[in-house]
């Protein structure tokens, strides 16, 4: 009988383990959020910086990478590479959730829903989630909501592909090339594969 016991602990065990790992994980992340924040998830990214010079452009072109790290409970987001890097945690509300390296002091909507807005703050009226439509860069094709905090000074826009994660954002004044510009270039830990280009060999 004592054996019975212990070959149903040991098969119950690993499976409430995992259970409580997963629970712990959607606590942190709120439901409905697109972006994959498990630990050793990551971005590889083209990164442009542009430099105006009197009426000339000059654009520095390096790469970067974001991790998420941490834990399952508490995970942050960690880059290397590029300019400035950066690493901040994921932070979560009700109803908004705060990516630092991707948006700043400003909480993202959660659910992230076209037509929803982040709450405002004295930098501006907050993250609104304005369209889905599709993107384009080395990674491939993804359908994307683009996710936009804007003043009259300044604009920040995050195309945020379901199950990818942020595929591409650009920083800088209306109107003009972007200070910054990031394309993802390739990742891991997404569920959804991009759409291919039939146009392009494999």
């Amino acid at each position: 009988m004592s054996l019975g016991l212990v070959a149903t602990r040991a098969t119950i065990e690993p499976f409430l383990v995992s259970s409580l790992i997963l629970l712990a994980l959607l606590a942190q992340v709120p439901a409905g959020f697109p972006v994959p924040l498990a630990p050793g998830t990551w971005w590889d990214y083209r990164e442009s910086w542009t430099e105006r010079l009197g009426g000339i452009d000059s654009i520095t072109d390096a790469e970067t990478r974001f991790e998420v790290r941490g834990s399952v409970d508490s995970p942050f987001l960690y880059q290397s590479g590029g300019d400035d890097p950066v690493a901040a945690p994921v932070e979560t509300g009700e109803g908004w959730i705060r990516l630092g390296p991707w948006t700043g002091e400003d909480p993202l909507p959660v659910p992230l829903e076209v037509g929803r807005s982040g709450p405002s703050s004295e930098a501006g009226p907050g993250w609104q989630v304005e369209a889905m439509e599709e993107v384009t860069v080395p990674a491939g094709r993804f359908r994307a909501l683009r996710c936009a905090f804007r003043t009259h000074r300044m604009e920040s826009v995050l195309w945020i592909a379901p199950g990818v994660g942020v595929v591409r954002e650009a920083h800088g004044p209306p109107g003009l090339r972007p200070d910054l510009e990031r394309v993802l270039l390739a990742w891991s830990g997404g569920e959804e594969q991009p759409e291919r280009d039939a146009s392009k060999p494999e």
